[in-house]
């Protein structure tokens, strides 16, 4: 997966619908749903016997970089735009892209205390622009990072999320750092709302793919 360079100010890099992203070819990510056999709770593993986890099966992913900033948009079909809990049949649609911060963390597992992921997260009942870094160690470990520098903004439209993170290239403390012409690695998540989807329950992409910033 390409991150193209772009000589373009940061706001429209975040613009999920911003012309210029039309110019970068799309990637189609395969996802699937998370193992209920290892979700850390008793009460879900019980609760979600026998129930579909994994609503959304495929990912448009596309990448950026103007210098100083990454920018990395997601799209994905939903036919209903869920921001809230609402009476509690339902959730708040979600996205993350997750990056190891050690090696090949384990993916499925969300890292270990060897080998934490770092995860960007934006769900639809945040502020627009903001988005949340999370570290985890293990399932049911995640925290927040203790700084944020991530960005995100996103639309529902015509049936499908676009959601944009940036984050500034070099960065210090507990996080993923990029380098131009060297690769990284990075995952992708996403929760459908719709079919109660929050914490472990989600769809994720199966393995690391090679994240190359030109």
């Amino acid at each position: 997966m390409k991150v193209v360079k772009l000589r373009l100010a940061n706001s429209t890099l975040l613009d999920p619908a911003a012309a210029q992203w039309k110019k970068i070819a799309a990637e189609q990510v395969t996802l699937g749903a998370t193992p209920l056999h290892k979700q850390p709770s008793r009460y879900v593993r019980t609760a979600w016997a026998g129930k579909p986890v994994g609503s959304v099966r495929s990912l448009k992913v596309q990448a950026a970089h103007n210098g100083k900033n990454i920018a990395i948009r997601l799209e994905w079909p939903d036919d209903s735009k869920d921001l809230d809990h609402g009476d509690g049949t339902i959730f708040p649609d979600a996205a993350g892209v997750l990056f190891p911060l050690k090696g090949e963390a384990a993916l499925e597992s969300m890292g270990s205390p060897e080998a934490p992921v770092n995860a960007w997260f934006w769900r639809a009942n945040l502020p627009e622009g903001e988005a949340q870094e999370l570290i985890a160690k293990g399932a049911g470990t995640l925290e927040p990072a203790p700084k944020t520098q991530t960005e995100a903004r996103s639309r529902w439209y015509r049936g499908r999320w676009q959601v944009v993170f940036s984050r500034p290239l070099s960065v210090r403390g507990d996080a993923v750092r990029f380098s131009v012409r060297k690769a990284a690695k990075v995952a992708f998540a996403v929760w459908e709302g719709a079919n109660q989807e929050r914490a472990g329950l989600k769809s994720f992409s199966k393995g690391w793919q090679e994240l190359s910033i030109q």
